[in-house]
């Protein structure tokens, strides 16, 4: 179990993230977007992988500055030290302008309401605030009517309290290159950005794609390419730029047992020896992550062979069959990511749970210890195997 400081070194299960692995993404995902610069996404935690490590980690690589969903998320960053731009992707809620002008954030205004009361309170303050305007250009989600676009870029141009830094909107079907809908969106954020002079041209950031446009469509790439599952080592692009999973799951073998056939296992009883088996558990479950909906179809990794679950997931707890390799207490088990040649990747474990890939990142910060190291991966693939000392 890797050592940690409190309580959280009690735990016999772990998340590690491997921010080397992350910091060589971020720099292959930059040479391929180029000219653009990738703005990392750090919502949810940033995927469930540490906002604030995360960010530390990129902020001296180079990055063009953080996207968070909520302004408490911008609020962590800075309070953590981040002092590079952090972009606020949600809508602003009522009563929280003044904490965008405390900790220097950046709106993505999407809503006129938004806009006037971001106005007041910044000319209240004195203060003069960069916003991102974002308009709906086929998602029919978040942005303001494309109709409008002219009145609001007028208003925040004569404001005394507003700065026009950004133009965005969000690609409905990015994954899938061949879309038409792609070309309609992309064709509406043109007409969109040509609104804009050849002064305010050079000093606003239009950006319209998130990993999956950036990489699969070069048109929309634009200035800035919001990247989050790509950045994080997952995507279908990944072999082919060579991006590393950063994020890994293990945990270690409390019990094993030998079992006769016929029994059965696990709540329900839905698990049945068919021989003389040998079961093990560890220590985590659903409430830290692991899908439910992975029963009888997801496997783990040990002693670099793989294992298959046994019945349901329990909220702490999951059983793996180990008649195959084997298993005593004590050694450690991956629940995601590589033991040898072996690997369980999240979209690997999101397509046998019948999940987004992005769910099941996220859900691994919710309980379980996250240790992060900049060493190259493999530290925890030494220990797979290995009886706790």
């Amino acid at each position: 179990m890797p050592e940690s400081g409190g309580a959280t070194a009690l735990r016999h299960a772990w998340v590690e993230i491997d921010l080397g692995a992350l910091v060589r993404n971020f720099e292959r995902l930059e040479a391929a977007v180029a000219p653009a610069r990738v703005l990392p996404v750090v919502k949810a935690d940033a995927y469930g992988h540490g906002a604030v490590a995360v960010a530390r980690a990129l902020e001296p690589a180079g990055a063009a500055g953080f996207a968070v969903a909520l302004v408490e998320e911008g609020i962590e960053l800075r309070q953590a030290g981040v002092r590079s731009q952090v972009l606020v992707l949600s809508p602003t809620p009522e009563g929280a302008e003044d904490a965008l002008l405390e900790f220097g954030l950046v709106p993505a205004v999407s809503g006129l309401d938004q806009l006037e009361r971001i106005e007041a309170r910044a000319l209240a303050s004195g203060h003069r605030l960069d916003v991102h305007l974002k308009f709906d250009t086929g998602m029919s989600r978040l942005g303001l009517p494309e109709a409008t676009a002219e009145e609001v870029l007028a208003r925040v141009r004569g404001s005394r309290a507003l700065r026009l830094a950004g133009l965005m909107s969000h690609l409905a079907e990015a994954e899938n290159a061949q879309s038409p809908a792609n070309a309609e969106q992309l064709a509406r954020f043109r007409a969109l950005a040509a609104r804009l002079g050849a002064e305010e041209r050079e000093r606003v950031a239009l950006h319209l794609a998130n990993s999956a446009g950036g990489l699969l469509s070069p048109a929309t790439r634009f200035d800035l390419v919001r990247s989050g599952l790509a950045l994080y080592g997952g995507g279908p692009w990944r072999q082919a730029l060579g991006l590393s999973p950063v994020m890994a799951v293990r945990a270690e073998l409390v019990t094993t047992r030998e079992v006769a056939p016929g029994t059965r296992a696990g709540y329900g009883g839905r698990w049945r020896a068919e021989r003389p088996s040998r079961l093990g558990v560890v220590p985590l479950g659903y409430a830290d992550g692991y899908p439910w909906r992975a029963e009888a179809r997801a496997e783990a990794l040990l002693r670099g062979r793989r294992v298959p679950l046994a019945g349901a997931v329990s909220m702490d707890l999951i059983l793996l069959d180990l008649t195959e390799c084997g298993g005593e207490d004590g050694e450690v088990v991956t629940l995601l990511g590589a033991d040898g040649v072996e690997e369980v990747t999240a979209d690997e474990l999101a397509l046998r749970s019948g999940t987004l890939v992005y769910e099941i990142l996220c859900h691994f910060g919710l309980r379980l210890p996250r240790h992060p190291r900049s060493a190259a991966a493999g530290a925890g693939r030494e220990r797979s195997g290995a009886a706790r000392a």
